[in-house]
């Protein structure tokens, strides 16, 4: 999930405010353009030789093409072909936010682990999860997965915490839950019937990476001082890895979300620091998939990060994030100009590293309130470059609709409960009444393709 960054400034560029962005001659395009012209593999629509075009895949499909690696600046099945991995960041399932779920109407309650935290109190951890269980089973759900599929979508990436993997009062081995894969097992079985890969993305490690409220806890940043902190964020990783190795549905691992070391500590070496550990703690399991490392923090871009080469990392993916913020007294126009550059900037930056050869990923990324052509626009930018992405978030239930944040925009304003005050029955009730389905719609304001 975002949070404010610098950019590039805005230039000067011809044709309705929106920039053009010439990748045609540089040589990652031309590279992508003789893979595809070969044959271009993707979940979601395949092509086989000259056969037929088909949408969605076998519940067997991933299995044969086998996991995705990274080769070069592509990321690739197990025959070669490219695999473009575009769709939806999961946002709000179990990392709640108070500003894109319908976690407390409210609004006292910052983060998940007061939702969880306050359940518990009120009702005891095993009814507390069962609850947390019935808001994870509603805000997404197999219907939805089969949707992004049939858009022609192949990917979710998904927010984790680890609030949601150990007891909230011991983040240790002997706290690790039982069920701490249960709702994540059946999406990512949902996912491998439907044809879509999944990443999973660590939004918050033990201690919390920042003070946002994104990273599950909101108010701490204890992570990089707490040793503790980091050996059981280690194991955590471990125990994931261990559990997902040799899934062909899992597209990879993103290590840390947005990492943020406190002020005066110097954020290269501390976020290389961790990104090592955890490279390690993954591949001592799990050799094989992809790790995503990201260069979401300080100037967020591809300068935060190393020649991989150089930390001796291999089949890794560079994650960025792309948000270019509206500015006060900003209109549409400039807005639509600005957030097109960023998106220009973020092509270009790809390219300059195209000698460290290494995929690219726009893990998040937001086109505001510019239009639905500046929306399309940012996406075919990304995709002719090369670019994998995913756009946050697949649902919100954030402001009026129809709202920037959700490709699925609420048509309907179900109750929202109060886990302080209200009756287990009630809370339940209020939650199961923001599925998709009852009360979503498609937002045509955002302009990304449609079923």
């Amino acid at each position: 999930m975002p949070h404010h960054h610098d950019v590039a400034p805005v230039g000067q560029y011809p044709g309705a405010g929106i920039p053009k962005i010439d990748a045609e001659a540089h040589p990652i395009a031309q590279q992508k353009r003789q893979r595809t012209a070969r044959t271009t593999l993707r979940p979601g629509i395949i092509l086989v030789s000259a056969l037929a075009s088909l949408l969605g895949m076998a519940s067997g499909a991933h299995a044969a093409n086998g996991l995705l690696s990274a080769r070069d600046h592509a990321i690739v099945d197990a025959s070669g072909h490219t695999v473009q991995l575009t769709g939806f960041n999961l946002g709000g399932w179990f990392v709640m936010e108070s500003f894109m779920s319908p976690m407390d109407r409210t609004q006292k309650l910052r983060d998940a682990y007061g939702v969880m935290t306050t359940l518990d109190r009120r009702f005891g951890a095993e009814q507390a999860r069962a609850l947390m269980r019935d808001y994870a089973r509603s805000w997404i759900t197999t219907s939805d997965i089969r949707a992004i599929s049939a858009a022609g979508y192949n990917l979710v990436r998904i927010p984790l915490w680890w609030g949601q993997f150990f007891d909230l009062d011991n983040p240790t081995p002997s706290g690790w839950r039982a069920d701490a894969f249960d709702v994540l097992d059946d999406i990512v079985r949902d996912c491998r019937a439907h044809g879509l890969y999944a990443i999973l993305d660590m939004h918050g490690v033990v201690g919390s990476q920042s003070p946002a409220s994104n990273t599950g806890q909101a108010g701490r940043n204890a992570y990089w001082t707490d040793p503790a902190a980091q050996a059981q964020t280690d194991w955590m990783w471990s125990r994931i890895a261990s559990h997902y190795r040799g899934n062909a549905t899992i597209a990879g691992y993103d290590v840390i979300n947005e990492p943020a070391p406190p002020q005066g500590m110097p954020a290269r070496p501390a976020v290389w620091h961790a990104y090592d550990r955890l490279y390690t703690a993954i591949r001592a399991v799990d050799p094989d998939h992809m790790i995503f490392l990201e260069g979401a923090f300080g100037k967020w871009d591809w300068s935060m990060l190393p020649d991989p080469r150089t930390q001796g990392w291999t089949n890794v993916v560079y994650e960025m994030h792309v948000y270019r913020w509206p500015q006060p007294g900003e209109d549409r126009a400039a807005l639509a100009q600005a957030v097109a550059a960023s998106a220009a900037h973020a092509v270009a930056d790809f390219h300059a590293h195209a000698d460290w050869h290494v995929p690219g990923y726009i893990g998040e990324f937001n086109g505001f309130d510019t239009g639905a052509a500046t929306w399309r626009h940012l996406t075919d930018a990304y995709s002719e470059a090369g670019l994998n992405w995913s756009m946050w978030s697949y649902k919100a239930v954030n402001g009026v609709a129809p709202n920037h944040w959700g490709y699925q925009d609420p048509r309907r304003w179900p109750a929202r409960p109060d886990p302080a005050t209200d009756t287990a029955a009630d809370i339940r009730r209020d939650w199961r009444n923001w599925t998709t389905e009852a009360t979503f719609a498609v937002n045509p304001a955002i302009g990304l393709r449609m079923p």
